[in-house]
């Protein structure tokens, strides 16, 4: 290869000096610078045909790894089991059930008062528990006070005066203190578990109910008992009293007139009396 590339350049070296010769000899009466002008692109074309080819060396591209990208999968959430609900209602205490006649009733009576309140327990007449209860009911719902019969024997301390003058008195304040134990006690009781004992011993009470021969029915004496005991109006504490006979009575005619509930609700005092009614008032709920 070396060989024959340097016989082209004495080859093409001779040919143009023969040409430059020819053309000096020729063209030399048109001058020397048409001359010089026509070697120097003979020349300048020779090298582009003489010139060997340049090998160009190609590098090859660098091959950067595309960068993937991690995922990261978020962890499965814990599925956590829930839970059954709890009924947040709590377990009530079962009642004691009334028997199926009204001759089998004093035991299963006491049994159900003890369980409700044995404060009152100790105060109540065990027989023929359910018609007396009945018939006090019956007395209060007209105003009345049950002065035989009575369902419970509670013990009161002698009403106690306080004397202005030989003829008029007012009430001790202790007198009030004579029924916190009884009203305490009554008020203690849940309404609802009286409500609850009250639906189920219903029928029994209805069926003592009869016997009096009324035509109404109890629950509508009770309402009414209820009501009355709601309706009793204050009075002045300091009220007068005399004593006609044995007994005290209100110096004020129209308050002596008021019903033996009224007068009774009185003697309790006001903090008794409105311990009371208020007892009522949600018991009548239940009722």
């Amino acid at each position: 290869m070396g060989l024959k590339f340097g016989r082209k350049v004495v080859f093409l070296k001779r040919s143009l000096i023969a040409t430059a010769d020819q053309v000096l000899g020729r063209h030399m009466n048109n001058g020397v610078k048409i001359g010089i002008v026509a070697v120097i692109v003979i020349v300048i074309g020779a090298y582009f045909v003489i010139k060997p080819e340049e090998k160009t060396e190609i590098q090859p591209e660098e091959v950067v790894p595309a960068q993937i990208e991690q995922v990261i999968e978020p962890e499965p959430e814990e599925v956590v089991e829930a839970e059954p609900p709890t009924d947040p209602r709590p377990v009530e205490d079962p009642i004691v059930l009334p028997p199926e006649t009204l001759n089998e009733s004093d035991d299963k009576v006491m049994m159900a008062i003890e369980k409700i309140s044995p404060t009152i327990a100790q105060w109540v007449v065990p027989e023929e528990q359910v018609r007396k209860l009945v018939l006090a009911v019956d007395l209060l719902a007209d105003g009345k006070l049950p002065l035989r019969h009575k369902p419970l024997e509670y013990p009161i301390p002698t009403f106690a005066v306080e004397s202005l003058n030989d003829d008029e008195f007012v009430s001790e304040d202790s007198n009030a203190e004579r029924m916190n134990s009884l009203i305490n006690a009554v008020t203690a009781i849940p309404p609802k578990t009286m409500g609850r004992y009250y639906q189920a011993w219903l029928p029994l009470l209805e069926k003592a109910y009869g016997e009096l021969g009324k035509e109404d029915e109890f629950k509508t004496r009770v309402d009414e008992a209820v009501n009355r005991i709601l309706a009793a109006e204050d009075i002045e504490e300091d009220e007068r009293l005399v004593q006609p006979h044995v007994f005290y009575q209100f110096e004020d005619n129209t308050l002596e007139q008021k019903s033996a509930l009224d007068k009774a609700l009185w003697r309790m005092g006001k903090e008794n009396r409105e311990k009371l009614q208020a007892y009522l008032k949600e018991l009548k709920f239940y009722l």
